[in-house]
């Protein structure tokens, strides 16, 4: 016996359906696929399929399948309270989790696009639509990180630990047909641009925008960081840089959608100067930065050119005065 409550008791509130707890305690959830996201905790889910609980915003004192410990260490309870609350609850049924455990869906094979033979329509779209340095693409290609597919689509690898390819986000290099997407196969894993001994992440939407803000930050600033792309707004993905303790700065779009992921998810906001300059993305913000440049350098051209005629005038008029 522990506070009234006999053995048997204790193990069916350790193992009490997470889920069903929060829903019927009138908390704010959304279901997403196999996740229930309960709202107001930074970044707080709930796996129903294993009753896995993770909780961004407290990285490194987080996460189990033991609901005890769960209302105890997120909603503040102490130890006896928390089993009130479980054992109390005639409809929370226990889950069977550990004792039954549900079959884990199989993992789709990986399944990268054919490879094509050139990097024109690869290079083109991003360097001169998208307005990219060529060097930072070349870069991707000679690190392997990049390549372009049999259907002109540009392929960024997304690479483990190991340097083992695990899946791929996918941009359409059509400027009149949008597309965008992952390689089949492809789960919560990233794209990244590791710089030095990473003890941050910048965090993405797209790799384009990754690629984009490196080309506009100071290279001095982002020294020691690894920037990463979701190929969306995937909080999963973000459980491995918390696990290693990184801080994650959010360089997502500038509208509802990623403010409001910014704020679940307790990243620390880096889109001032999209708000500032009125721009959605960091790719927008780089076209608007080149093209400004070229206005400018178009208006000085005159300029410059008056100049050079007015110097190739001067020899001569020197020349004249002194005969």
């Amino acid at each position: 016996m522990y506070y009234g409550y006999t053995d048997e008791q204790i193990q069916n509130a350790r193992d009490a359906n997470l889920a069903d707890y929060f829903r019927m305690s009138g908390y704010d959830c959304e279901l997403r696929r196999d996740e229930l996201h309960v709202k107001g905790f930074g970044g707080f889910y709930i796996n129903t399929n294993t009753n896995e609980w993770y909780c961004f915003s407290k990285s490194g004192k987080n996460g189990g399948r033991n609901a005890v410990n769960c209302l105890m260490e997120m909603l503040g309870m102490d130890l006896k309270t928390a089993l009130s609350e479980l054992v109390g609850s005639p409809n929370l049924r226990p889950t069977d989790y550990k004792r039954n455990p549900a079959p884990l869906p199989k993992k789709r094979e990986l399944e990268l696009p054919e490879r094509a033979d050139t990097m024109k329509n690869v290079f083109a779209y991003l360097c001169q639509t998208r307005k990219i340095d060529s060097k930072i693409v070349s870069d991707l290609v000679r690190d392997g990180l990049l390549y372009q597919d049999k259907r002109g689509n540009a392929v960024f690898l997304h690479k483990n630990e190991s340097g083992e390819i695990i899946g791929a986000e996918l941009q359409g290099t059509n400027s009149f047909k949008r597309f965008k997407g992952v390689a089949a196969g492809t789960s919560d894993s990233l794209f990244a641009v590791k710089i030095g001994e990473p003890n941050r992440a910048y965090v993405f939407e797209s790799a384009i925008d990754l690629l984009s803000f490196k080309q506009l930050a100071n290279p001095e600033k982002i020294q020691n960081c690894v920037l990463v792309s979701m190929a969306g707004l995937k909080p999963n993905s973000l459980k491995p840089l918390v696990e290693r303790g990184l801080k994650l700065y959010a360089c997502v779009d500038n509208d509802e959608a990623g403010i409001k992921f910014t704020a679940d998810n307790c990243l620390i906001p880096c889109n001032r100067i999209l708000v500032e300059n009125g721009v959605k993305d960091y790719n927008e913000l780089l076209q608007l930065i080149t093209h400004n440049r070229e206005i400018t350098a178009q208006n000085l051209a005159p300029q410059n050119q008056a100049a050079v005629q007015n110097a190739s005038k001067t020899p001569q008029t020197v020349k004249h005065t002194r005969r």
